[in-house]
């Protein structure tokens, strides 16, 4: 799966060529052992060929040659840009090559797993492509190593992503972090403070954060969890203070987020109209400009604030006698 839209590039408005690889997907799922969040390596191939994914992603290239304006190209396996039983080293090489052709490309991002990584392997890349923005993604998710464990299943450590982070620097690339807002478990004001709490660790290390805000995959624990009324996704209110904060603390950091699914009961939302939290988080990840999240529409502001300030799960908010939301 290949498409362009609007994004940040390299720290100003642009396009981004989004390519999700054909490859075998995430070790941890192969093994049995995945993020109790994601579904997306089930959605690759069991089996496919080095050059079959070199071919899938020249046909995706073919989107933005030869076209005006400032791009970037933002690779995705459903696993690791740096397995080589996903992208082996030649593969890669190629890629890049031929992105180092393209002079209306600014910025190239790639992912992987905090333990998949070598200093070599990303110092290649860098002098292929010299001279354009390079981020090595990384799945923090969470700097508090228990939630990465119990909510998330993640399979590595804070420590581990340090030394990751200091490895892609010492090479000469920049370090993206994904964060997971609200990992289940957690009660929306425990949500914002470990994105908070984790923003604030893991700022040393990195160049840009990517908000990924949780919405429910099909065939997970999450899905499970959800159906039996026992998690509800983000709300949008809280992704925006999460973003307003964030920016205001560390101004020189870009922070993305894309607010998959956002209004729908599998994706973040609050409890209507929320098609402006939606354009302003996406227009604030455009732009980085802060004052796209403000003047929102006020509706279930006073909700939200309520269970934040009582530290509340939804369940408890609908059982709750005291509460003057009961019937929400």
């Amino acid at each position: 799966m290949y498409w362009v839209s609007e994004d940040n590039v390299a720290g100003k408005p642009g396009k981004v060529l989004y390519v999700i690889l054909p490859t075998i997907g995430c070790y941890r799922y192969r093994i049995g052992n995945p993020c109790y969040m994601c579904s997306y390596p089930a959605q690759s191939p069991k089996k496919t060929s080095q050059e079959e994914i070199l071919s899938y992603f020249l046909k995706a290239l073919e989107k933005i040659k030869g076209k005006e304006g400032r791009f970037g190209i933002r690779i995705f396996t459903s696993g690791s840009f740096f397995d080589s039983a996903e992208v082996r080293r030649e593969t890669r090489r190629r890629i890049f090559e031929e992105i180092a052709k393209l002079d209306n490309v600014y910025e190239v991002v790639v992912e992987t797993r905090s333990e998949i990584i070598r200093k070599d392997w990303v110092k290649e890349l860098v002098e292929i492509i010299e001279g354009k923005w390079f981020e090595v993604a990384l799945g923090l998710e969470t700097a508090n190593d228990d939630i990465a464990d119990v909510s998330i299943n993640k399979g590595n450590t804070f420590s581990q992503f340090i030394r990751a982070s200091e490895i892609i620097h010492e090479a000469g690339a920049r370090v993206k972090t994904y964060l997971l807002f609200k990992p289940i478990f957690l009660s929306e004001r425990d949500a914002i403070e470990d994105a908070k709490y984790s923003i604030e660790k893991a700022e040393p290390y990195t160049d840009t954060f990517s908000i990924n805000i949780t919405n429910i995959q099909k065939g997970t624990l999450y899905e499970k969890i959800w159906e039996r009324g026992e998690y509800r996704t983000p709300w949008l209110w809280s992704v925006v203070e999460i973003l307003k904060w964030a920016k205001r603390k560390f101004p020189g950091k870009r922070f993305l987020s894309d607010p998959v699914g956002a209004g729908s009961p599998r994706g973040p939302h609050n409890c209507g109209n929320d098609k402006p939290f939606d354009r302003a988080i996406r227009k604030f990840s455009l732009t980085q400009d802060i004052s796209h999240l403000e003047s929102l529409p006020t509706d279930c502001y006073e909700k939200w604030r309520y269970i934040v300030e009582n530290a509340l799960l939804d369940w408890q908010l609908l059982i709750s006698k005291t509460s003057p939301y009961s019937d929400f």
